[in-house]
């Protein structure tokens, strides 16, 4: 009789949001199973069991992610971003102000200076999120005009928002939905996720004929899909909070 193999440290947490089981691996809170509230949580070994290589490979991701210096709370503000899709890396300076807001603003030498009440996760987290919006609104849309063009897709309009779930998203107006954290992966990745939605405006759906038409563009796009499920292990956490997130666009 063969032995099963030791399951993963982990924690199941209920949420009334959540329609599905969903998996999640992060620094600070390891592996976690967030599952609808009433679900049987007896069938839990036998889902780690079955996403056992999915499991190992994010908590990989989330070594890797540590050696990179991606802080693993938000208690203190980080000491360097790096923002893989456009090839920044930003080391961080502080300035401890008493005072009611937090800036944050970039100096030359690739160093970013937060100034105001540092030792609050409260005050400095959104005015780091709020940077990064900024970062990706002259940044993504750009890129993604880029790749409409050559694509020959007409955009209306480009939303840059920062949600838990998705990494884009394309509506039947023709508006295109970015989330900032793509900024955190890398390029070719982000690069993926722009065409997957611009594809849409083609075929509005996840058929053959769409996968075929993101194939004919992205030539890896089955194998760039498979590392983005691994995607959000590089985006910090004060970047979220714990909420569940899906592995894919829209």
């Amino acid at each position: 009789m063969t032995t099963p193999s030791p399951l993963p440290d982990h924690i199941v947490r209920e949420s009334a949001r959540a329609k599905h089981v969903h998996l999640r691996v992060s620094a600070r809170a390891g592996l976690e199973v967030v599952v609808p509230v009433g679900f049987d949580r007896r069938h839990v070994p036998a889902l780690l069991r079955e996403k056992a290589a999915w499991i190992a490979r994010a908590l990989r991701e989330v070594d890797r992610a540590r050696e990179l210096a991606l802080p693993d709370s938000t208690e203190e503000p980080p000491e360097r971003i790096v923002l893989r899709a456009i090839g920044e890396t930003w080391t961080v300076d502080l300035r401890n102000v008493e005072r009611a807001s937090v800036s944050v603003r970039e100096l030359d030498g690739g160093r970013l200076l937060i100034e105001g009440r540092v030792d609050d996760p409260a005050a400095w987290c959104p005015a780091l999120r709020r940077w990064v919006m900024r970062k990706a609104r002259r940044h993504l849309g750009a890129w993604l005009e880029s790749e409409a063009a050559a694509l020959g897709v007409r955009v209306e309009r480009v939303s840059i928002r920062s949600p838990k779930s998705r990494w884009g998203s394309f509506s039947q107006s023709g508006t295109v939905s970015l989330n900032a954290q793509l900024l955190f992966l890398p390029p070719e990745l982000v690069r993926y996720v722009l065409v997957h939605e611009l594809c849409h405006a083609t075929h509005p759906n996840h058929s053959s004929q769409f996968w075929r038409l993101v194939k004919r563009h992205v030539p890896d796009a089955q194998a760039l899909r498979a590392t983005l499920r691994d995607g959000w292990q590089l985006v910090p956490d004060w970047m979220h909070d714990s909420a569940s997130a899906s592995d894919r666009p829209d």
